[in-house]
């Protein structure tokens, strides 16, 4: 005859809650990176044009090639330095509005970038992330960055931005305003990000504004993840969103790391007690979901195959086509 495998009450309340405790972790991480990917196929705002006319400083290495690339009669104004710094502070406010950080990398800027910059800036944003594309290099690994780099601007950027938080800041394919930078910036090592979120300003991220790179772009300052925790308290306290998000996005491992912790413990959960692992394997599965749901159209499309519908994000690669990868 069948029996009740856990004769002592005790010990089945003590299994249930520990169980949960358990899964409940991961299910809200879970829910909370499907509702990021599931807002970033939302199209982002779009300004109204800029009423006023303001001058932008595309503040580039002495090595870059961009001067050489776009001419003397481009729109754009690229000023060269050696020392980021230095360079920020040369600046004349009383004649520039923004500084565009760009890296060593940088080889062509998308049609209408300065414009839609305008547009976000006569709207009152001071920060913004400009979208870094890589192109030109070949083989698994770079692929598999490239991805991996999408999809933390769809959850962590574009994902941010439609509820009203602030976007992830790269350190690069940046514009800020100018007085603000002068003011705030103390050296070249400086935090921008985290002095931008310290004071509850919004940073913006226009994903339809491209930057083409030849390589990934290094930060030019060094990001201190520890240094960013020990604000978690009092962006709490304080209400700062947008920061105590941002820590909590620090707290999260890589969809590869996720993915295989979530896996593994699938997998020993399945040897100790299969009907107890269809939770875990559940996970696993909708974070695959979440994950394919962050990667851009092009990415994954060719001639013959193309994403479902609900999968595609038109208004990104309307842009690319105007400057394909």
């Amino acid at each position: 005859p069948w029996r009740w495998p856990f004769p002592d009450r005790r010990v089945f309340r003590e299994k249930i809650m520990r169980d949960t405790v358990y899964f409940i972790v991961p299910g809200i991480l879970f829910l909370y990176l499907f509702i990021l990917s599931t807002a970033s196929h939302f199209r982002h705002i779009t300004y109204p044009k800029a009423q006023k006319k303001y001058r932008c400083a595309i503040l580039i290495r002495e090595s870059s090639p961009l001067p050489d690339l776009y001419g003397k009669e481009s729109p754009y104004e690229f000023i060269t330095y050696n020392d980021l710094y230095q360079g920020i502070i040369s600046l004349d406010k009383e004649h520039y509005d923004l500084a565009l950080i760009l890296p060593d990398t940088a080889r062509t800027l998308s049609p209408q970038l300065l414009d839609k910059i305008y547009d976000a800036y006569d709207a009152g944003i001071q920060a913004i992330q400009l979208h870094t594309l890589v192109k030109g290099c070949k083989g698994f690994r770079f692929k598999f960055r490239v991805m991996r780099d999408e999809i933390k601007n769809s959850l962590y950027r574009a994902g941010n931005t439609q509820f009203g938080l602030s976007s992830n800041l790269l350190g690069t394919n940046m514009a800020i305003d100018l007085a603000w930078l002068q003011k705030n910036l103390k050296s070249s090592k400086t935090n921008i990000e985290r002095k931008l979120l310290r004071q509850n300003i919004y940073i913006d991220y226009l994903p339809e504004a491209i930057v083409y790179c030849e390589s990934y772009p290094t930060c030019p300052y060094r990001k201190r993840p520890r240094k960013m925790i020990s604000y978690l308290l009092s962006s709490l306290l304080e209400g700062n969103w947008s920061f105590l998000n941002r820590i909590m996005q620090l707290l999260i491992p890589s969809p590869l790391k996720l993915c295989i912790f979530v896996g593994i413990y699938a997998l020993l959960i399945t040897a100790y007690n299969w009907t107890s692992s269809f939770g875990w394997w559940s996970i696993l599965f909708g974070l695959f979901i979440v994950y394919s749901l962050a990667i851009p159209d092009y990415l994954v499309e060719d001639k013959k195959k193309k994403k479902h519908s609900i999968w595609r994000k038109k208004h990104l690669s309307s842009e690319l086509k105007k400057t394909p990868v």
